[in-house]
């Protein structure tokens, strides 16, 4: 009698446990997928200020337009290069009234970071709130703060909100509604892996969108052609990793920590 009441009160505890992961995953993934809808639908946007952005032209005197090149003077208060295996730093410290940054990433120390020196009086050219350059005796060198590539980023990071909002609001519901049996279906563990795989594939897919020119398109496109294949290795390397481990395990006093480890290893 002692050992049913043990195991009935072990079987709520999972049951609520399990029920309680589901409504606080739930919400959570919903607000993914909005926040994903909404990076996808301002990608247009950010296309238009990179478009802005390359037809810029220096201000002139009469009339400038919002859009045009300023320039202001500013003074070299220090910089930072390290290039050392992965650490990898290039940057510009600088004095000068506002928009003028008081640090700025050069991307690297050509053509002219390294010869700058603390007191050397350089000119930075801004559009809108970027610092897009520096220049110093006539050597200009363009910085890493532009809005070049951000349709892009966009792009990976609404593709990756939405594949966790997906995944998560169908793991929470399962768990909602199955939460009274001793594991949840394999296909949440499965579709978990692939969920990781395809935003992990979206990463390349925005590396190569952006240095072929094809923009959000090219990342859409190339993301969906990855998909399969990181699939594919998801579902080989699950099989290995359950190869030995898909027998049952004997039942004992541990059955809830056995049935969130069938869980995580997608086993019934």
């Amino acid at each position: 009698m002692t050992r049913n009441r043990s195991a009935d009160a072990r079987r709520r505890r999972h049951t609520w446990w399990t029920r309680a992961l589901g409504l606080a995953v739930a919400p959570l993934a919903a607000a993914a997928g909005v926040a994903g809808i909404v990076a996808l639908a301002t990608v247009p946007d950010a296309i238009d200020e990179v478009r802005a952005f390359r037809s810029a032209r220096p201000c002139t005197l009469a009339s400038p337009p919002a859009d045009c090149l300023h320039t202001y003077p500013a003074t070299v208060r220090g910089t930072v290069i390290e290039n050392e295996g992965r650490s990898q730093l290039y940057l510009l410290e600088l004095d000068g009234r506002h928009p003028v940054p008081a640090e700025l990433d050069m991307d690297d120390e050509d053509p002219l970071l390294k010869q700058l020196r603390k007191g050397d009086h350089v000119t930075v050219t801004v559009w809108r709130d970027y610092a897009t350059a520096v220049t110093k005796n006539g050597v200009t060198q363009e910085s890493s703060d532009t809005p070049e590539g951000l349709p892009e980023f966009q792009t990976v990071f609404a593709l990756g909100l939405m594949a966790a909002g997906g995944y998560g609001g169908y793991a929470g519901v399962t768990a909602i509604r199955r939460a009274r049996q001793r594991s949840l279906p394999g296909s949440v563990a499965l579709w978990g892996r692939r969920t990781l795989g395809a935003m992990l594939a979206s990463l390349p897919a925005g590396v190569v969108g952006y240095e072929t020119g094809t923009g959000p398109v090219g990342v859409m496109l190339l993301w969906l052609v990855l998909l399969p294949v990181v699939w594919l290795i998801v579902e080989r390397q699950g099989r290995r990793t359950s190869g030995r481990h898909s027998r049952r395990p004997a039942p004992s006093k541990t059955a809830d920590t056995g049935a969130w480890l069938r869980f995580l290893q997608g086993r019934p």
